[in-house]
């Protein structure tokens, strides 16, 4: 990463700079799994309105690229570790894991926006 940075910033501040984010994105990550489960627990499922969390369909693609934002930046962070020797440096390892693991919470994101207005309609 030091030809982008060049000597404004070096690789190991900007590793634990990276590895912060990803262990606060981390937790985020758990508080939408665990908003996700008690909205869906809490749901009224035979209300008709459930059937719009499917049928939403700006919202699925919205979805899809943030899921396939999330496999294909992994992929690549578990692709380039297996080359040990033409790899690059453990920034950009890191780099990718982060950019996977925003992928996942934009993902997680959506869905509890859609689920907290399913909600809300189900309760008025």
């Amino acid at each position: 990463m030091d030809y982008w940075f060049g000597n404004l910033i070096s690789d190991y501040f900007l590793y634990k700079i990276i590895e912060g984010i990803i262990a606060i994105l981390s937790m985020v990550i758990i508080y939408l799994g665990i908003q996700i489960a008690l909205n869906w627990k809490f749901l009224n499922k035979e209300n008709p309105s459930s059937s719009e969390i499917i049928s939403q369909k700006q919202s699925f693609n919205r979805s899809i690229l943030f899921i396939f934002i999330a496999g294909f930046f992994m992929l690549i962070h578990e692709f380039l570790e297996g080359l040990e020797k033409e790899a690059p440096d453990f920034v950009t390892y890191e780099l990718f894991e982060l950019i996977a693991l925003t992928g996942l919470v934009l993902f997680l994101l959506e869905w509890h926006k859609i689920l907290t207005q399913l909600r809300k309609r189900s309760i008025k």
